[in-house]
């Protein structure tokens, strides 16, 4: 699942933001800014070329492996056996990761607006959690990393390091470039989630949410972007997790060099194969909360003050019966033929629930079809026209809906509302959301 940011009304709806009313409604809402854990994404991108580079051989092929990211000096010693920790077996893997602080993506991802003009570059249609019972929603904002990582591999013989300098020459793709697409978890601030469950109504105690499964649920609900809520045993807590998919990842491999190793004795050992490789690597740059209370995470705005009120214009409401947010509307013109003849209408929408990445609408549809449930746990579908709801018949095999009498007016409005929980559950169980929180997608180099 994912947004469109070329037509944000699918997001929330497809009328104006309400900034044009700040005088208006200046004591109803506020936006505060949240800065994200910076660790959490870098461990992220660590994990992700750790896994890229060891993908491309056998996995039992490192003997021992080396990763300078920080780590406690004493970690390796948690293993019972210390002379493996002090004499590393070949082949061996080092990986030294350093983060360009200085790039900015040609001046894009820059920090000097302040923070009164990013609180106005942040815009309602991007916000992916709305919830408009407690009137709070949550937009994400996102940058660009350039990390630059060292691949050192030690092995004992000449022989062994020059037909691995051809194989990484291949498998790398020395000197040329290469796109990938991840599907990445990242890491939403405690405080905003705190801030997120006090507004809705949950109970927290000793910073912690109580009732972690119950709100989930409604995160879910209230989402177009799958939540995951993982226990992290560092900390003894549970943090919670937004999963994107198709980031974009963009590496770079330099040339492969083989060093002339060390003597010992009347031998030659310890040749070492390295490349560079940098990295490309999508990261959150801050989150907007509004709420009608305001929250201090340390960048609050107080100035800017907006509402929401003009997104429930008119007469299609934001929730169906069932409590489903509206999940997208389009408009259908009758055609000229069937509106002079004031017969029902039947309309198909297949096409409107088919995308090309997975997990689309029409996918799950037939999944739940697959599995002899209707389509009707998940959507719901309603007409209007002439400032009122048509009565519809739904047929889920042809994916056709017909009204039961004819329509007042040509243009109508279709509505469709979606059960945000099933779908992010969906997603989490079919791509197995709680085993990695960083993997490939639709990669073919």
């Amino acid at each position: 699942m994912g947004f469109d940011h070329e037509n944000p009304q699918y997001l929330v709806t497809r009328y104006d933001s309400p900034i044009t009313d700040l005088k208006k409604f200046k004591n109803e809402y506020a936006m505060s800014l949240c800065i994200p854990s910076v660790s959490s994404t870098y461990s992220i991108c660590v994990e992700y070329m750790r896994k890229w580079f060891k993908n491309k051989f056998q996995p039992d092929f490192f003997k021992s492996e080396y990763l300078d990211a920080g780590k406690n000096i004493l970690r390796d010693f948690l293993n019972h056996d210390i002379i493996d920790n002090i004499r590393k077996n070949k082949p061996a893997l080092a990986i030294r990761p350093r983060m360009d602080y200085t790039y900015n993506r040609e001046t894009t991802d820059l920090y000097l607006l302040g923070r009164n003009i990013i609180n106005n570059r942040t815009r309602f249609k991007d916000c992916f959690f709305v919830n408009p019972t407690n009137k709070n929603m949550v937009s994400l904002t996102l940058e660009q990393w350039r990390v630059e990582f060292d691949f050192r591999v030690k092995v004992s013989s000449l022989g062994t390091a020059i037909d691995l300098y051809k194989f990484m020459q291949i498998s790398c793709r020395s000197n040329a470039t290469e796109t990938r697409y991840a599907e990445i978890d990242f890491n939403v601030p405690k405080a905003l989630i705190l801030a997120i469950a006090k507004d809705s109504g949950f109970e927290i105690k000793n910073e912690q949410v109580v009732d972690n499964c119950k709100f989930l649920s409604f995160l879910n609900k209230n989402s177009r972007l799958p939540f995951v809520c993982k226990f992290r045993g560092a900390k003894g807590e549970y943090e919670y997790f937004i999963k994107l998919t198709d980031m974009y990842v963009h590496l770079r491999c330099g040339d492969i060099d083989i060093d002339e190793g060390e003597r010992e004795g009347q031998t030659d050992n310890n040749f070492v194969v390295s490349t560079q490789v940098e990295c490309l690597f999508p990261a959150p740059k801050f989150y907007a909360y509004y709420s009608k209370n305001k929250h201090d995470f340390g960048l609050v705005d107080k100035a800017l003050k907006c509402t929401i009120y003009n997104l429930y214009i008119g007469p299609v409401p934001f929730k169906n019966e069932k409590g489903w947010n509206q999940y997208m509307t389009t408009d259908y013109i009758e055609d000229d033929k069937v509106y002079e003849q004031h017969k029902p209408s039947i309309i198909h929408f297949k096409e409107l629930l088919e995308s090309r990445t997975e997990n689309s609408l029409f996918d799950i549809a037939e999944y739940t079809k697959s599995i002899f449930i209707s389509p009707a746990v998940f959507m719901d579908i309603k007409l209007f026209n002439g400032l009122s709801e048509v009565p519809i018949d739904i047929d889920w095999n042809t994916y056709t809906i017909t009204s039961r009498q004819p329509l007042i007016e040509k243009t109508s409005e279709l509505v469709f509302y979606i059960d945000l929980e099933f779908i992010n559950n969906y997603a989490i169980n079919t791509q197995k959301g709680y085993s990695n929180r960083v993997n490939d997608q639709n990669n073919n180099v």
